[in-house]
């Protein structure tokens, strides 16, 4: 079998069960790795990296088996160790349907569709960050459903929640703004990083 050229992926990440569902688009190589892409969803959406997360592929499911707390599902898709798996997959005729959740406690899963593929250029920075729109709930919250109560809450100026949902934590918070500032700037490192990081990092300094 001939060698797979390495791509660059155009890849759309869309979180799911939210309303309207906020979305990302990156650019990132296809011979990276799923933990790769992990990174560029954690920079893309501002998330914290404080949660553990898995990929599912198909009929398959990939997590890091060296975490403390490892899942081996009694139903459902078989899990895989994930730090050897290739996102060169996005290159072949047909791509499964590919699911990424972060917190298993408040379950937010992505849906991650490939838009367009084209060669890498000599020395181009990635993985690059394309554009969006929606705010990224935030952290903790508790999942879709605490994330919608919280807007409500945070709208309605008589609701009992008003004065919780506004300043517990979440005075900077705005339903359209995905900082698209801060999202370059965490792209930027890690475009600049020789591998990959092991520390938690996003919207740290």
């Amino acid at each position: 079998m001939a060698k797979k050229e390495p791509q660059v992926l155009r890849l759309k990440v869309t979180l799911e069960d939210v309303d309207p569902a906020p979305w990302r688009e990156i650019e990132i190589r296809s011979d990276k790795t799923l933990p790769h892409l992990h990174d560029a969803i954690q920079a893309a959406f501002l998330w914290y990296d404080m949660h553990l997360w898995d990929f599912e592929i198909g009929d398959r499911k990939y997590q890091m088996k060296n975490e403390d707390f490892w899942i081996e599902p009694m139903f459902g898709p078989p899990v895989m160790e994930v730090t050897t798996k290739k996102l060169d997959f996005f290159l072949n005729a047909k791509v499964p349907p590919v699911i990424y959740t972060y917190d298993f406690g408040d379950d937010w899963m992505h849906r991650v569709e490939l838009i367009s593929k084209r060669p890498v250029e000599p020395n181009e920075p990635l993985p690059r960050f394309v554009g969006g729109q929606w705010a990224t709930p935030p952290e903790d919250i508790g999942g879709p459903p605490m994330y919608e109560a919280f807007k409500e809450a945070r709208e309605d100026s008589s609701h009992p929640e008003h004065d919780w949902a506004k300043e517990a934590g979440y005075v900077d918070w705005a339903h359209d703004d995905i900082h698209a500032d801060a999202v370059s700037e965490q792209f930027t490192k890690l475009q600049r990083q020789k591998t990959r990081r092991t520390s938690r990092w996003v919207m740290e300094g």
